[in-house]
């Protein structure tokens, strides 16, 4: 394949930054999109004429015109989505939580490793370059042996009393700080050390929303013991923009990061890496990353350029894998029966 025939299923804001996004990739074209809002179909059709439009997903996936689609409906949506998408032999980028429900992840994984079709979840904090750079950090076990892990992320997102109004309101459709803001976090967590063995502690609050909480705390042990404090806020009415924090503390040092770069602390001078005793400050501005068009950040770029890229290189996987982010709703899933 030398060309990508790109749908979209779900044309909010999400949907049309994957538009913008996916466009620039040099071997992928938007050829059609799907909304139940005939308005913006309207728009989109008299801006770009060639555009097929579909007031019904299903039409889509039935026109033989896409060769991938991204999902960018509300979640409680996503299962049948991509199933359908599954059995018309279409590999499928998924906005996250690809699924609410843990048998439904599975059924999803197992069904797109059975047809070998490109499966990605849009966990697009693997794809920032300070996170990329913290991760290589890690397998070259330049602070030894991994000990403990204290994670923050915190937003305003919610700031005021919410009645049982919106996608926010409901956990079925992602809602809620762990969904929106703390599967991110359990991602990464994920990504560094794998399947966590055990969750050991979990706390939820409900600050401003009636139906979901605002805030969720979890404790978890992974392999070789290392420890995991995930604490996510999203009423935190100090944060203009979202802020993640990441302190992993090591035998050998200690890095700390965030979304504008780390800072990493060795107990002793590493020779093979060229790095000295004591602080390294690494800015977010001073990691090459390689991004060629800028939306939201690099790491919306990066992802959709892997998915596109999987697909031209026949391969099967493509940064979050079905499969991996079933591990995320697992997890998730064990924090709302333990609260």
């Amino acid at each position: 394949m030398d060309k990508v025939r790109v749908g979209i299923v779900g044309m909010g804001r999400m949907g049309l930054t994957h538009y913008s996004i996916i466009n620039t990739h040099p071997a992928a074209d938007v050829v059609a999109v799907a909304d139940t809002s005939t308005m913006m179909l309207d728009i989109m059709k008299k801006l770009i004429p060639t555009l097929n439009v579909f007031t019904d997903y299903k039409d889509l996936l039935n026109s033989g015109l896409v060769d991938a689609v991204i999902v960018c409906t509300p979640s409680s949506l996503h299962h049948p989505v991509c199933k359908l998408a599954c059995e018309k032999g279409i590999h499928v980028f998924c906005e996250k939580p690809f699924t609410t429900d843990p048998k439904l992840a599975s059924e999803l994984a197992d069904m797109f490793e059975a047809k070998g079709l490109v499966n990605q979840v849009g966990y697009v904090y693997r794809f920032d370059s300070v996170i990329k750079e913290v991760k290589k950090l890690l397998d070259s076990q330049v602070i030894g042996k991994v000990c403990h892990v204290n994670t923050l992320f915190l937003s305003s997102t919610i700031s005021k009393v919410q009645k049982e109004k919106g996608w926010r309101s409901k956990r079925e459709n992602g809602g809620g700080a762990t969904y929106e803001m703390g599967s991110h976090v359990i991602d990464l967590m994920e990504f560094f050390f794998g399947k966590p063995q055990k969750i050991i502690g979990t706390l939820m609050n409900q600050v401003y929303s009636e139906a979901v909480e605002d805030i969720c705390e979890a404790q978890a042990i992974y392999g070789d013991g290392i420890s995991v404090n995930i604490h996510v806020n999203w009423c935190d009415y100090t944060y203009r923009k979202p802020m993640l924090k990441i302190d992993i503390h090591g035998t050998k040092g200690k890095i700390q990061a965030d979304l504008y770069g780390y800072k990493l602390f060795l107990r002793e001078e590493n020779k093979e890496m060229g790095m000295p005793e004591g602080w390294t400050n690494m800015p977010m501005n001073m990691i090459k990353d390689g991004c060629q068009f800028y939306v939201r950040g690099t790491n919306f770029t990066n992802q959709l350029y892997e998915f596109a890229d999987a697909i031209l290189a026949s391969r099967k996987t493509a940064g979050c894998s079905f499969r991996s982010a079933l591990d995320t709703q697992e997890f998730i899933h064990t924090i709302f029966e333990n609260k």
